[in-house]
């Protein structure tokens, strides 16, 4: 869940009870900029402490050990639920370091990081390659992942 303020930050802690009685995993991401110059986009952030203090009001929880694949979230369990939260703080805890994704546009297109320019088209690779051409490619991806992308834009002291 995207967690924007004023359009659905009343939701947290209804999605963090999802929990409660099933295996989910609910992952809370702070709100990032949508990109363009002149685009006001803090108004919108919910930081990650203030989320989880949405839940707590509510919830007593417990930080959990990440799994070597949580990737950048922060992980809790609700005490007493069979599920667990996350949160992901791209604005105000950055985590370029530890991330270990990749994203992959709806057209095909692979970057190492949201906010990259690189991009490698995978369909010629799915094409000509099948499975061998596109492991290499994204292992020269995740080999070449930019350290801190999302920095310049995003900065704990512009967020809210």
């Amino acid at each position: 869940m995207v967690v924007m303020r004023g359009v659905n930050d009343h939701e947290v802690v209804d999605f963090a009870a999802l929990t409660l009685d099933r295996r989910y995993t609910v992952r809370f991401i702070e709100f990032m900029p949508p990109g363009g110059e002149g685009v006001e986009w803090r108004s919108h952030v919910v930081p990650g402490r203030e989320i989880l203090e949405l839940v707590s009001k509510r919830y007593p929880f417990d930080e959990i050990r990440r799994g070597e694949l949580a990737g950048p979230a922060q992980d809790y369990r609700i005490r007493g639920a069979v599920g667990t939260i996350g949160v992901i703080t791209p604005v105000t805890g950055h985590f370029c370091d530890g991330c270990n994704r990749i994203r992959v546009t709806a057209s095909g297109m692979a970057r190492g990081c949201l906010f990259s320019r690189e991009e490698t088209d995978l369909k010629p690779l799915l094409r000509e390659e099948g499975a061998p051409g596109l492991e290499k490619a994204l292992l020269g991806i995740v080999r070449f992942k930019p350290e801190n992308t999302g920095s310049a834009k995003t900065t704990p002291e512009s967020a809210p």
